[in-house]
Order: structure tokens, then C-alpha cells, then sequence
């Protein structure tokens, strides 16, 4: 191999791993498709309480603690306890299509790194009832924002009315 392929063969590399780097942090999978921009006007309300937690607990057997803005606001971190391992077992299935679902109809989907797959907890032995359990989403755009009301669809399921704190 000569000096120059050498050198270009390097470069690909370093590229590829900066690439894999901006995944890993997020930056690169926020590329939500089928999110259109949409002028939204910014709301200064600030939800402490999540509301739409009494709906998760009898459709998904969860008790959603936090829905936040995360990653400089490029993703949004849900947070849930299980109450009711049986009815969780379809939100800890990574098989199960899971996204978030805005008023203007905009789908934003669970965010996936190439290595580690979709960034969500699955289930891998048993389901513990004392432990919160993640699932990040992509906001590309900072699209949505505080105050942003949304719906949940994991399914079939849906558990509406939740608040971006």
C-alpha cells in the first residue's frame, strides 16, 4: 500500500470514529425522520407535576417520573417506575415501537446509536419494582420545548397529556 493510501485509509477511520463519537453523544442521533418544522410559540409555563401519570399506570403498569429536556436540549428523557411488571413487559420489549407523538402530529422517535441500538431499558432478567427505567428520545431542532404537551405511544397504547418539565 503506498504513503498516500495509507494516509487516506487514516483519515476515513478518524472520520468514521468522529462520526460515532457525535452518535454516542447524541448530536447525530437526533435525525428524527418526518419531523417537520413547525413555528411553535415559546411558553415561559414550567410544569413541575406530570400529568398523564394516572393514565401510564393502568395502560402500561408504570408510573412516569420525569419527562425532561436532555443533551442541550436535542433529546428528551423519560424516566418511569414499574408497578405492574405484567403490563410493563410491553414497554421494556424493544421490538414494540415506542415515540412521542405532538400536537401538530409530529413523530419523535426513540434515539439509536449504531453500537448500542435504540436507547431505551429492555428487559433482561427479572423487572425490579425499586428502579427507574429510561427512554430517550430525539428532539432535533430543539423542536419541542418546556412546556410542550405530548402523547406517548408505545404500540398500541397510548398515555396522552404529558408535560415536558
Amino acid at each position: 500500500m503506498s504513503r498516500g493510501q495509507a494516509f487516506h485509509d487514516n483519515f476515513l477511520r478518524s472520520i468514521g470514529r468522529s462520526f460515532l463519537l457525535l452518535v454516542a453523544t447524541g448530536v447525530a442521533a437526533c435525525a428524527t425522520p418526518g419531523v417537520e418544522e413547525v413555528a411553535r410559540p415559546q411558553s415561559p409555563v414550567v410544569v413541575l407535576a406530570v400529568p398523564g401519570a394516572a393514565s401510564a399506570e393502568d395502560k402500561l403498569g408504570i408510573q412516569v417520573t420525569a419527562l425532561r429536556l436532555s443533551a442541550g436540549g436535542f433529546m428528551l428523557d423519560l424516566r418511569y417506575r414499574i408497578l405492574d411488571p405484567e403490563k410493563a413487559a410491553l414497554i421494556l420489549d424493544r421490538r414494540v415501537v415506542a415515540y412521542l407523538l405532538d400536537s401538530a402530529g409530529a413523530r419523535l422517535g426513540v434515539a439509536s446509536s449504531p453500537k448500542i441500538g435504540p436507547l431505551r431499558s429492555s428487559k433482561r432478567g427479572a423487572i425490579h419494582l425499586d428502579r427507574d427505567y429510561a427512554m430517550v428520545f430525539g428532539n432535533p431542532g430543539h423542536y419541542l420545548q418546556r412546556g410542550s404537551q405530548i402523547t406517548l405511544v408505545i404500540g398500541k397504547q397510548k398515555v396522552e397529556n404529558l408535560i415536558i418539565e
